[in-house]
């Protein structure tokens, strides 16, 4: 990994604009708990148990809205998830200094912000001393394996980082080792065909020829699998219910990729025609993916210049009325 460029190091001398980030609760060395409650705001997580998660690396930071070097580190933690995410990485954010849902994802996509995990306060098992940013490093066992600030040991956080990547056997799963008779499922799972997983991991399980490991571990990733896809349809409707139409439309794409041929799989996508056919669920949607390529044009842009844009967005008579323009109305 590249160190961040010297702008980042500057911004790191600003650390004093939002407190002393010095040691912090749980420290290097200690079983990392788990995180705590969280009201995620962007990319809600598939798995957020820490415990569930070992076998894999987790970085955990609290942030602010008003913190520059916390800003500044935002295209760094996003490049992190692009480069390690597919291989094990699991990063969540916790913005600390009380700001709205809309003003925190406002300023995550002005930095270039995109695909990790964001939430609005929470994550209080991580309590730090007060100062920001502060973050967490959890190693495949289990245990924090660094603990500081991030804008100022970046490059000895991306070296960790890399050598604990390395140690991932199974991304996704949550464990270090698997019978050699599961190893078919654990390819499906990883490869994201849940579907085929669960199902050749519930042949497995049923095996009596198998071994007791074997099968414990069939048995493993059918109840792996069986968590997700409950965790993911209810995410779906709860992003309905909230208004967060794209949201639940994406993801309930997400299901009919993932679990083809199964019973969520085929619900999923009996989902997706309704939806289609709705003519106000399909404006919302529209509306949504307006909302969503404008906010991607205006990164950077000065805020008067972003407020006169929103505003116009959102008294277009196109969205009039939908959850989008109220979305636009609130971040002018």
């Amino acid at each position: 990994m590249q160190k961040l460029s010297s702008a980042l190091s500057a911004a790191a001398l600003l650390l004093a604009l939002s407190g002393p980030a010095s040691a912090a609760s749980p420290k290097v060395g200690e079983a990392a708990p788990e995180l705590g409650a969280a009201t995620w705001v962007m990319n809600p997580p598939e798995e957020e148990s820490i415990a569930k998660l070992r076998g894999e690396v987790i970085f955990v930071e609290k942030w602010g809205v008003r913190c520059p070097p916390c800003v500044a580190l935002i295209p760094h933690v996003e490049k992190l998830q692009q480069t390690y995410g597919k291989r094990g990485l699991h990063i969540f954010t916790f913005e600390a200094q009380n700001h709205s849902p809309e003003q925190i994802k406002a300023k995550v996509g002005e930095r270039g912000g995109k695909t990790y995990s964001v939430s609005a306060g929470g994550g209080n098992n991580y309590r730090g001393d007060g100062g920001i940013p502060v973050a967490w490093l959890i190693g495949v066992e289990g245990k924090v394996i660094w603990q500081g600030n991030p804008a100022a040991e970046t490059s000895k956080l991306d070296q960790l980082i890399e050598q604990e990547i390395a140690k991932v056997r199974f991304p996704g799963l949550g464990k270090t080792d698997f019978a050699p008779g599961a190893l078919k499922a654990v390819k499906l799972y990883m490869g994201k065909d849940f579907a085929k997983a669960r199902a050749e991991a519930r042949e497995l399980a049923e095996d009596e020829k198998a071994s007791a490991q074997a099968r414990e571990d069939g048995a493993y990733i059918v109840a792996k699998v069986d968590e997700l896809a409950a965790r993911q349809l209810e995410l779906a409707q709860r992003y309905q219910e909230e208004g967060n139409y794209l949201g639940a439309y994406q993801t309930l794409g997400w299901f009919a990729k993932h679990f083809k041929g199964s019973e969520e799989g085929d619900t999923a996508k009996e989902k997706l025609k309704a939806f289609k056919k709705d003519k106000q669920l399909k404006r919302e949607l529209k509306a949504a993916l307006a909302l969503q390529k404008l906010l991607a044009k205006l990164q950077g842009q000065p805020p008067e210049v972003r407020a006169k844009v929103l505003e116009k967005f959102a008294t277009s008579k196109k969205v009039e009325g939908t959850a989008a323009a109220a979305r636009a109305t609130s971040m002018k």
